[in-house]
């Protein structure tokens, strides 16, 4: 980072630490008043609850007073005519009267009829509240109000209840009802998502204006930047465009020198050695000499053969790529042994010249590593068409290399050749990936058809 961008960073630091100071304020008075808002909604709507479970209990007083009054009437049937009044009591969907002696026996209850006649002191929720000894407790204190959780008649789903018990003296009763109040707390709970949305959406309304106010600030300033390092870069990349243009035509001079000239000079020579050993064939002295010479020539004229077809193929300009791969593959197998299972291209396209020559010395490149490191027996290429991409693959059964410690090493010299595929095909914005184990090493370069620039005389 330049220093005029840190400057500007500076000078937005404050900026953008009040803002964020205003945006964490408000979000937390927002959150206080959000639980606020939920606690007094949810103890109001509690409240008119409690006081219809007094109503509730006030009506079965009510009903049941006639029978509880009335002295002439024995004690059992008087409790066997409440108990069965109280029973067919409802209201609601899952409202009941229960009732419990004063030791905890079931007396009645109408959804649940099996805890009749049994004891439930020690009956306790999940939570581990005794839910029958704090019902008859506030029922001996006058009648109060008792949250546990029970369940539901309708649905056999276990959910929050509130409860109001009372006590029946004659008897020794405790005579209770209950609602449901996980309705309550889907109500608060939707309420507080809600309100939590709305605050979460003004924060980041906040943080956007904060974000955007100082975005703006420091973008004005890197636009000249921006628009001189794009103007710079360009110039570069055609700079870059001209130095490899002006390699491959270099190269490709040399190479017609070197076949036109020393070649054709280096073959006369070996002509007019084989025609001299001809004639002194009796005298096998001179002969084994001229014939000493002839090799040393023939050998020279193989090198020079050679140096002239590496530094510019000419099958590339006569046949194509996949021609000039293949002779290039054909090569590298009589030179080192190494078997080469070549495919075709899948489509026939007209490339340019300098993406064939691209392509072919990453393949060159490849080939020299596979024969100087990889101790390979075999080896595959493929050059084919796939979607919007021109992709060549080179595949190896050698005993690969660790990819990351090339590409993290200083050494000048190590992995140059990777860095050389690697930039030829970022020059065409192209994708250049390297995988290798123990099982080999996949080499894999792909340009994008948008690039290539076609021609009717180059035939890939």
């Amino acid at each position: 980072m330049k220093l005029s961008q840190k400057i500007q960073l500076l000078s937005l630091l404050p900026l953008l630490v009040s803002m964020l100071a205003v945006a964490f304020v408000t979000e937390f008075q927002f959150n206080k008043l959000s639980e606020d808002t939920a606690d007094a909604y949810r103890a109001g709507i509690i409240d008119v609850r409690k006081q219809e479970l007094q109503n509730y209990t006030e009506l079965a007083l009510s009903s049941i007073e006639h029978i509880y009054q009335d002295m002439r009437l024995p004690n059992a049937v008087a409790k066997e005519q409440v108990a069965t009044l109280l029973s067919d009591l409802s209201f609601g969907e899952d409202g009941y009267f229960f009732a419990y002696s004063q030791q905890g026996n079931g007396v009645v209850h109408p959804k649940q009829p099996f805890r009749i006649n049994q004891n439930w002191w020690d009956l306790q929720d999940k939570s581990g509240q005794y839910i029958i000894r704090e019902l008859i407790t506030n029922a001996q204190y006058g009648g109060d109000y008792l949250e546990y959780v029970w369940e539901k008649p309708s649905s056999n789903v276990v959910a929050k209840k509130l409860a109001y018990s009372v006590m029946l003296d004659r008897w020794q009763w405790m005579l209770g009802t209950g609602v449901y109040i996980d309705d309550i707390d889907r109500e608060v709970e939707a309420i507080r998502v809600k309100t939590d949305d709305a605050i979460e959406s003004s924060a980041y309304v906040i943080l956007i204006i904060a974000l955007s106010a100082s975005a703006l600030v420091f973008i004005s300033g890197l636009l000249l930047q921006i628009s001189e390092r794009k103007f710079a870069d360009g110039k570069l990349h055609e700079l870059t465009n001209r130095v490899i243009t002006a390699q491959d035509e270099e190269r490709r001079r040399l190479s017609r020198e070197l076949h036109d000239g020393v070649s054709q000079l280096l073959a006369s020579a070996k002509f007019s050695l084989e025609t001299a050993e001809i004639k002194l064939s009796k005298d096998t002295s001179p002969v084994q000499d001229i014939r000493k010479s002839r090799d040393v020539i023939n050998q020279t004229l193989q090198d020079v053969r050679r140096l002239s077809r590496d530094l510019h193929p000419r099958v590339l300009d006569d046949h194509g790529l996949s021609v000039g791969v293949e002779a290039l593959a054909k090569n590298f197998t009589e030179r080192t042994g190494i078997a080469v299972n070549f495919s075709q291209i899948s489509v026939r396209n007209l490339l340019p010249n300098d993406i064939k020559m691209t392509l072919y010395r990453v393949a060159q490149e490849a080939f020299t590593n596979i024969e100087r490191h990889s101790q390979a027996t075999q080896v595959t290429i493929d050059i084919g068409v796939k979607g919007r991409w021109i992709v060549m693959s080179v595949k190896d059964n050698g005993q690969g290399f660790d990819v990351e410690a090339i590409r993290k090493s200083k050494s000048v010299n190590e992995g140059i050749g990777l860095r050389n595929m690697a930039e030829r095909i970022a020059f065409y914005e192209g994708e250049f990936k390297i995988a290798s184990s123990s099982k080999g090493t996949l080499i894999e370069a792909k340009i994008p058809k948008s690039v290539l620039k076609f021609s009717n005389k180059d035939n890939a």
